[in-house]
């Protein structure tokens, strides 16, 4: 299989995002997020990248998935270059947990 860097890229996303959905989230959608993340990648790396970090930010959302600002950074570098629908990202920056030199600014 051929991996491009942005591959790798959305590859290391998801599993930096497995095992991270909000407990109360997983239940309210009825099933765990991983296979979610999971069928993203294999999206992507069938050539599908705008389904596939599409169906990873409408899950991120769902399950109400923290994320840190380099992974914020990375979704939607991905999303400026793969030329996904930049409303499709538009509410994940009220997930992004501050750290704490931007809590002490």
């Amino acid at each position: 299989m051929y991996w491009t860097e942005d591959r790798r890229r959305f590859k290391r996303l998801v599993e930096a995002l497995s095992g991270r959905a909000d407990a109360q989230a997983e239940v309210e959608m009825g099933a765990p997020l991983d296979p979610r993340l999971e069928a993203s990648l294999v999206d992507v790396m069938a050539g599908e990248e705008q389904l596939g970090l599409e169906t990873l930010c409408v899950n991120a959302l769902d399950y109400r998935v923290r994320l840190t600002d380099e992974e914020y950074a990375v979704i939607t570098d991905l999303a400026r270059r793969w030329d996904l629908d930049l409303r499709a990202i538009g509410d994940l920056n009220r997930l992004v947990i501050l750290d704490d030199a931007s809590e002490r600014s």
